[in-house]
């Protein structure tokens, strides 16, 4: 496939415009927080934020008939000192509109929630600089400015970890994310490395092509550090353990963009870089994926049963659904490509509804109680029914109960593996479900019918008019995928198959 050429600026397709408007708003911000402190108004910063986010995600959406009724288009940047390949697809859009998705609710949520913080400057600039890395991957079909612009993104996530820094907890936290992360981001570049000095080149084409017709033992050592360094970003067994400490620390609209699209970049370099070049290791590599996914799923479902921290059970939960993802990578290697990837795309959406949602209803409860604890939080519902009807909702769909959007998406993933002939998989795919359900509903029945502690009764109350709006959002968008999922799926798979086509 030919790439067009983009010599300047004023060449760049109008496709990028979620990325440059993202851009624009973020480069323009610390001029408008210097503005607002002079005015006073340093904690309606969130508010310009959150129009920077509804633009770029506004951009998306309009051009996304564009994007999927051309396909995939390549574009190589020939700038002085820049040297990069570009790509515009289905698959990339979809990324886009779930990283904005959240974003843009995190931003909304994050008006009131960090009204009572200093540094609000800092905290929107590198919450915008995040997700323009998000962004920008989603674009990005090149090796080494994947890297780059996962290290805007990466850099950017453990200061937000930290962002409460006169706390002990967030800058320990920070501190591990850091080392681990870090040190998954070396791994990654040391495969490329590889990558570099076995095809000559970092152009994803061109890799996907080439990679696979290497010997077997070269391939399997280069994937194996892509896959590690991807997977520490995922949070995929034996690598998650900074995941459980990071969430609880962040601030819980961060938290919300940690679980619900962050750890999904791991996903995103998978599917481009790792599924194409598979080749003649397709069976043993997609086997050890299938095994991956099956101790992800399973060590985190039993270490969520053991939480009282209200935002660790999440963060297990989080990694509980990476592991269902990972069924999907793994039959698309296996031999199920399209259906594999487009399960694994559309849990990917499913999940990152749910969990941040549920964050963010958790948020609202911390916001009023100044509390994670569960035991302190039962009988929630009886004083904040919004939050607890939120928070119910958003549970239910993670545990895969229909018809909720978590049901589909699962139930397209244990397809997948079905007809991958990965049985086992499918098997333990449905019992890490029934194990889900377990915990969702033991949280579920303190929080929502548990007699109210004297916190709840003397503190509850529902959270400021931001916060609730944000909810209110993000729920309206979970009640309409579960009832109309078809859309949804057929443009998962619309992604998987251009992609697919254009490697050939």
């Amino acid at each position: 496939m030919e790439a067009k050429v983009i010599k300047s600026i004023f060449e760049v397709p109008p496709e990028f415009q979620p990325f440059i408007v993202l851009a624009a708003f973020t480069a323009v911000t610390p001029l408008v927080c210097m503005a607002f402190r002079r005015a006073g108004a340093e904690k309606y910063i969130g508010v310009w934020s959150t129009i920077g986010f509804a633009a770029a995600l506004a951009s998306a959406i309009l051009n996304l008939p564009s994007v999927i009724s051309a396909g995939p288009r390549l574009y190589s940047v020939a700038a002085p000192l820049v040297s990069s390949l570009l790509i515009v697809d289905p698959l990339g859009y979809f990324f886009t509109i779930v990283f904005l998705v959240i974003s843009l609710a995190a931003a909304v949520h994050s008006v009131n929630y960090m009204e009572r913080d200093a540094n609000l400057s800092s905290y929107y600039i590198l919450m915008q600089m995040m997700s323009l890395g998000l962004v920008g991957l989603s674009f990005t079909y090149d090796m080494f400015t994947f890297y780059v612009v996962w290290e805007l993104m990466a850099i950017s996530s453990y200061v937000l970890v930290a962002f409460r820094y006169h706390l002990d907890e967030p800058v320990e936290a920070g501190m591990k994310y850091l080392l681990m992360s870090g040190l998954g981001s070396l791994v990654m570049l040391y495969g490329i490395s590889y990558v570099y000095g076995f095809v000559g080149s970092l152009n994803g084409l061109a890799v996907a092509q080439s990679l696979a017709a290497i010997p077997a033992v070269p391939l399997i050592f280069t994937l194996s550090l892509l896959m590690i360094g991807f997977g520490i970003k995922a949070a995929c067994f034996p690598f998650w353990t900074w995941l459980p400490d990071a969430h609880p620390a962040a601030p819980s609209p961060i938290s919300a963009m940690l679980s619900g699209i962050v750890i999904k970049a791991g996903i995103l370099g998978m599917i481009r870089f790792i599924v194409p070049a598979a080749g003649p290791i397709a069976q043993p590599l997609g086997l050890t994926i299938a095994v991956i996914s099956a101790l992800t799923m399973t060590v985190a479902s039993l270490l969520a049963l053991l939480q009282d921290d209200i935002k660790r059970l999440l963060a297990y939960s989080s990694v509980t659904n990476i592991g269902f993802i990972l069924i999907g990578i793994s039959a698309a290697i296996y031999g199920e490509r399209v259906l594999g990837l487009a399960s694994a795309m559309m849990h990917v959406f499913t999940h990152a509804l749910g969990k941040g949602l549920a964050f963010l209803a958790a948020g609202s409860a911390i916001y009023v109680l100044e509390t994670r604890s569960i035991r302190e939080l039962e009988g929630l519902g009886k004083r904040m029914p919004l939050t607890a009807a939120v928070l119910v909702m958003s549970l239910l769909s993670l545990a895969g109960m229909p018809p909720l959007p978590g049901f589909w998406s699962k139930w397209f993933l244990i397809y997948s593996a079905l007809e991958a002939g990965l049985w086992q998989l499918a098997v333990l795919g449905v019992v890490n479900s029934v194990l889900a359900v377990i915990f969702y509903l033991w949280l579920l029945q303190r929080i929502f019918f548990g007699e109210p502690t004297e916190k709840v009764l003397h503190e509850g109350r529902e959270a400021p008019a931001w916060i609730r709006a944000a909810l209110v959002m993000l729920s309206a968008l979970v009640v309409a995928v579960g009832f109309y999922p078809g859309p949804f799926y057929d443009l998962t798979v619309r992604a998987a198959e251009s992609f697919l086509s254009m490697l050939g």
